[in-house]
């Protein structure tokens, strides 16, 4: 992608309308020091003093924050918290970033708002502890859900879906109703990332990583596997064949592809020789790839814009970072980071 161009799709993206309905959730990190650990008079054990904390948007939040970081003015959040300390956070911390979180529901019963606590110690991240995990969304708010968005799809350019976990709002009711809507409005643009539901959401375009689509190709890879080039590009003939809409695969350090009935199209990598952090960087290519969808342009645009997107906030340590636009220029400009991978 030219200087140009960039710019260009870097200035018109500012003007797009995405809608994001997901799983909103909270990342904190809580960093330890032991120094100050004292015996606790009321269980005789060593207390664990957190010195710092910082939170920060994750799943779908992640994904609006990256679109606002990138430019985009007009994000709205579709998604559900609990009436809870975290669930105030969470939407403190989206209205701080620009988010619209008018469509944000609160379900009272059954509900928690999806927290995933990381305590540190020094650089060691120790057992997570997470809140959410027993969440059973119920049938009102999910039509809560899909009527707020009826309202708003007329306004909106493209609708981002993120699916991140088992108990959040995805249940088989609301995926129907979704997918409904996705058939309902054509002309619009939907692009899903969904992490255990890929096979649904019919009509939309969708993003998902090279393990993720060699799974739905029934080829399943151990933890220390990588996905070959031959897989992938067989995985990517197989799912358009199966949606017959655009798609988009990331292959981390390899870059990714996407693909449409004008074939396949290779995405180059970017050479990254810093210390990383790939928490979120599916978040930020999935949401610079669908600003660019929004604002008008080409499957490989939206493809570069994304890999720049992750290939900055990759470099982000204890944070599911974001990228800006000034900082997806730099990295664009610099010729170290581009590089076409040996397949």
């Amino acid at each position: 992608m030219t200087p140009e161009l960039l710019k260009e799709v870097l200035d018109k993206i500012t003007t797009a309308k995405i809608a994001v309905v997901g799983d909103f959730c909270l990342d904190a990190y809580w960093f330890i020091d032991e120094s100050e650990s004292e015996i606790s008079i009321e269980t005789g054990k060593p207390t664990t003093p957190v010195r710092r904390q910082k939170y920060s948007l994750g799943g779908a939040g992640n994904v609006a924050n990256n679109l606002s970081s990138l430019g985009v003015k007009d994000v709205r959040a579709f998604g559900v918290i609990g009436s809870d300390p975290f669930g105030a956070a969470l939407i403190g911390i989206m209205n701080s970033c620009g988010i619209n979180t008018g469509n944000m529901m609160v379900q009272e019963n059954n509900w928690s708002t999806h927290v995933y606590i990381k305590p540190h110690i020094g650089e060691d991240e120790q057992s997570r502890i997470d809140f959410g995990n027993f969440n059973i969304l119920s049938e009102e708010t999910s039509d809560r859900i899909i009527a707020s968005l009826r309202v708003e799809l007329h306004e909106v350019d493209l609708v981002i879906i993120n699916q991140q976990v088992p108990s959040g709002i995805h249940t088989p009711y609301f995926r129907q109703k979704i997918t409904d809507v996705i058939n309902q409005f054509p002309d619009r643009i939907f692009i899903t990332d969904s992490r255990h539901f890929s096979d649904q959401y019919t009509g939309s375009f969708r993003k998902m990583n090279d393990r993720e689509a060699a799974r739905l190709c029934r080829v399943n890879k151990d933890p220390d596997e990588s996905v070959s080039y031959p897989e992938v590009i067989h995985a990517a003939e197989r799912l358009y064949e199966r949606y017959m809409k655009p798609l988009f695969i990331t292959r981390g350090s390899r870059g990714s592809i996407v693909t449409d009935d004008k074939g396949i199209l290779e995405i180059e990598s970017m050479m990254i020789t810093s210390r990383t952090d790939t928490v979120g960087a599916g978040d930020s290519y999935l949401a610079g790839a669908a600003a660019a969808l929004a604002a008008g342009y080409s499957l490989g645009t939206a493809g570069r814009l994304g890999t720049f997107a992750a290939g900055v906030t990759v470099q982000k340590l204890f944070q599911t970072g974001t990228a800006t636009p000034e900082e997806v220029t730099g990295i664009a400009a610099d010729a170290d980071y581009i590089y076409h991978p040996d397949i």
